[in-house]
């Protein structure tokens, strides 16, 4: 597994740790933006998108 999934997965524990630990209004924001950059790394494994060139 690459280094980036390895920290999506770890941010989606993380996020649903929060949201599962701490029940304030406020922390459910954060760990929601948590688990959906966890789930989008896990996925893509890329952090940033790169265009390509066509030739």
């Amino acid at each position: 597994m690459k280094k980036v999934r390895i920290a999506g997965i770890l941010f989606i524990i993380a996020g649903l740790g929060l949201t599962y630990f701490l029940r304030h209004t406020e922390i459910y924001f954060f760990s929601g933006i948590l688990t959906g950059i966890g789930l989008l790394w896990a996925i893509t494994g890329k952090t940033k998108h790169t265009k390509t060139k066509k030739n």
